[in-house]
């Protein structure tokens, strides 16, 4: 897994980003991590929530909603987990108290699945506005395509 870390770690961009998505969403846990079917790995952390999550941490993947980013391509998010039909009682979520999250496919260059680009928080927010998930999608674009292609991920 520390090879898909220092993937990440070598794109100078990736700090910012993360801290200009706290900036614009207010959200206090970004991250950008390595998903595949049996494994969730935090590749670069901006982490103003405690967590205490660093490069290199992993997760159980069934307890996170990138799992579901992974399955189907598509982003999730979600401004008040309280207020949503779809993603209300999912235990995730209900296990950290999170309510607002946003996650985004991350895929290489040559086509292959990465992970995402994803934060959380404990209080609602307003995610959802167009120059908001405009931005994310862009901040997503960016580090996909500056991720090197690898033969198996």
């Amino acid at each position: 897994m520390q090879q898909y870390v220092a993937e990440v770690q070598a794109i100078r961009a990736v700090p910012d980003i993360l801290i200009t998505l706290s900036e614009l969403t207010g959200l206090r846990f970004i991250c950008v991590a390595h998903v595949t079917e049996t494994s969730w790995t935090a590749c670069a952390v901006f982490d103003q929530l405690g967590f205490g999550m660093k490069p290199g941490d992993p997760l159980d993947v069934s307890t996170t909603l990138c799992e579901d980013v992974r399955n189907t391509g598509l982003a999730i998010v979600i401004d008040n987990v309280d207020e949503s039909p779809t993603y209300r009682e999912h235990p995730t979520l209900l296990m950290h108290g999170f309510k607002c999250y946003f996650s985004l496919p991350l895929i290489r260059p040559c086509g292959t699945y990465f992970g995402t680009l994803c934060g959380v928080d404990v209080h609602p927010t307003s995610l959802s506005n167009p120059t908001t998930v405009r931005t994310m999608r862009l901040f997503a674009e960016l580090i996909s395509k500056q991720l090197p292609c690898a033969s198996e991920d």
